[in-house]
Order: structure tokens, then sequence, then C-alpha cells
């Protein structure tokens, strides 16, 4: 265990995100949106492997935490490393209701122009600039929420999983509550979360009677969470609920959360089991070669931790990161050589990216050169 810390220690390290944004002048919702878009920090480490989208909604007040979050448990493992994406929209009452309201005739019940706006200006707008994965998670705080729980009951939406933070669902007296009332199943998995700050009122009610329902009538290839921050008011929930709401919805993506470890092979037939109950079949990312094969090393299965690393590089040949941590690998299982000409594989690429594991991968590739010298130098005696 104490070597473990580690790989704590290192990969701590590894939380980097490239944002950009560009605009999307909209023909379906007549608005001009800004799009931001936070990249894995693993992005260039290969030209081919394309990662699961979460959009998130009121992304100028959401986005950053959201896209911080995502990076930092992607990098433990807990949870796919993703493409995040903000984007707003200045009629929030218009275009998040799926239903329009006797009090706002004209300016409510048209969530389905901007589900289409999603379907079929964002999403084909990001997947021709991005490397994107058919798995697609979106996430929505109040009205927001509300938006989010209409997709997660929409049998044509493209959408896998799906956040609701303290869900308007009181709007016009509970309406999608009779949505769900009369669905029966859903044709492919879905995954809502749902959650609820301490809020008084309809807010409450409706959340508690919408859980009832959930658990008195189970609809096929629906996939539910919920919890309740009870210390969280209706404007800070969203920090802590999207955090947790990522952690729910993954709640089994982790192989070996703890201190056991798992062959490549034993990881590969991991993720094939649980590609039913979500609907996709993720391939490994950089970040999970990188935890799995150092957890393995440092936990004494050398081997196996060799072995899920190399199979790393050969997917993510361009990371400083994952050939670093095969020389680690190497070195503790005793190839002090392989480990030299892994951690010089290493430093070249973080010397030509400029990476911020600079110093770290120097420090390693300094220790190898000085012990396969002193080897050599055994040897020659």
């Amino acid at each position: 265990m104490k070597t473990f810390i580690a790989l704590l220690a290192f990969v701590t390290n590894i939380c980097q995100a490239n944002v950009e944004r560009f605009s999307i002048t909209s023909k379906i919702i007549d608005e001009t949106t800004t799009v931001r878009v936070s990249l894995p920090d693993t992005y260039t480490h290969s030209s081919s492997f394309s990662y699961p989208l979460l959009i998130v909604l009121d992304g100028a007040t959401q986005f950053p935490h959201v896209a911080a979050s995502t990076q930092f448990l992607s990098t433990y493992a807990i949870l796919p490393e993703m493409v995040v994406v903000g984007v707003s929209t200045h009629k929030r009452l218009q275009y998040f209701t799926p239903t329009e309201h006797e009090e706002f005739v004209g300016r409510s019940g048209q969530a389905s122009a901007f589900k289409a706006y999603l379907h079929k200006e964002l999403l084909p707008s990001l997947k021709s600039k991005y490397r994107i994965a058919p798995y697609y998670v979106v996430s929505g705080h109040s009205m927001g929420g509300l938006f989010t729980s209409y997709l997660a009951l929409q049998n044509e939406s493209e959408f896998n999983a799906h956040i609701a933070i303290s869900p308007s669902l009181w709007w016009d007296e509970k309406t999608l509550m009779d949505t769900y009332l009369s669905t029966e199943q859903l044709t492919q998995p879905k995954r809502w979360f749902l959650s609820m700050a301490n809020e008084p009122g309809e807010m409450n009610d409706s959340y508690v009677a919408m859980l009832d329902a959930l658990k008195k009538k189970p609809v096929k290839n629906l996939y539910w969470f919920s919890q309740r921050f009870a210390e969280e008011t209706h404007d800070s929930t969203p920090l802590i609920g999207n955090a947790q709401a990522l952690k729910s919805l993954f709640h089994n993506w982790n192989a070996v959360p703890e201190v056991d470890v798992m062959s490549l092979q034993q990881l590969q037939v991991f993720y094939q089991h649980i590609s039913g109950e979500y609907g996709y079949n993720f391939p490994l990312s950089a970040h999970q070669y990188n935890v799995y094969g150092l957890k393995a090393a440092y936990e004494g299965k050398t081997a196996w931790g060799v072995e899920i690393l190399e199979q790393g590089v050969k997917h993510f040949a361009q990371s400083e990161i994952l050939w670093d941590s095969l020389a680690t690998a190497y070195n503790l299982d005793s190839k002090p050589v392989k480990a030299l000409s892994a951690s010089k594989q290493a430093l070249q690429l973080a010397k030509t990216n400029d990476s911020i594991y600079l110093h770290e991968i120097t420090s390693q590739n300094n220790q190898l050169m000085s012990k396969v010298e002193s080897l050599n130098g055994v040897e020659s005696l």
C-alpha cells in the first residue's frame, strides 16, 4: 500500500485542460450561441481515439467547474475522459420547458426546439471539429434540469446519460410526471441522475413525487440515481451536485477502486461486461492505461503493469505520461535497460510538447541513466 502513494503523487499532477471557444448561429432557435469546449489533457496523445461528450447547459456559469470535476475524476479512472462543452441560451424559460404554460404563452414550451438544436446543429458541429464518441451526457440545473429530465424520457433523443440538479419538476402541474407514468420502456439504455438541495415547497414536493413514481413503476432500460444535498441551497448545489452526479452515473466505472489489481485481459472482460448497462463499449483511455498499469506495477504485479502500459503506448504513442509510467513499470520489473529506453521516449515527447511534466520525466531519466551506467560498470569489472 505504501508504494501506491507514489502513484497518487504522480497522477495528482495530471489534470490540465485545453479550452476552445466558437459560436453557432442557429436557425432552429434563432440565436447565436457561444460554445466553450474543454478537451481532455490526453487529446493530443492520439490522432484516432474518440471521447464521450458531456454538454453542460447554462455554460456561462456552470461550464468551468463541471469541466474541472470531469478532468479530475477521469484522471483517476473514476469516470471516462470526456470532451466537455458549455452552451447557454438567454431564453431559458422558452427552451427548457416541455409544455406551454398558460401564464407564459409565447414564452414557454419549446423544449423540442432546443432538443432539435442540440441534435441537428450543436452535435454535428462538435463531431465535425472534434473526435467525439457516440456516447453523450447532458447536465442541467433548475429549469435546465427540467430539460435534461425531459430528454431522459425521449426515445428519439441521442443522449445516453442525464444530470438534473434541483430540476424544476413542478412545471405545469408536474407535467413530466405524466410523461414518465405513460412510458413503459426506452429503446436504449439511459441513465438519469436527480438531486435536490435544501429547498422547500413545490421544488421539493415535485422531486419527492417523482422519486416515488420511479420506485413504484420501473421503466425498462432506465437506470436512475438520486441524492439529497441537505446542506446546499438552490444556487450552491450545482458545484457538488455535478461531481456527485458523474460519480453516480459511472458508479461502477473504476475496475479496481481499492488496492486490488487486474491484468489487461481481466480489464477488457470487465468493461465488456458493463457495456450492456451503458449501451456502449468504451475502449480504454490513456488515463485508464496509466492508472491501472501503474497500480499493478506498484502493487507487485509488475508483469501485468508492463503489459497494460505497453498496450497503452501502442494506442497513445504521443503520451509522455504513458511512456514515463512504462519506464517506471520496467524499472520495478527489474528491466532497467528497457526502462531507460522508454524514459528517453518520454523525455523526447516532453521536450517536443513543452510538457508540464518535463521536470519529473527528466528526473526519472537521470536516475535510470545512472542506474544503467552503474550496472554496466559492474559488468565491466
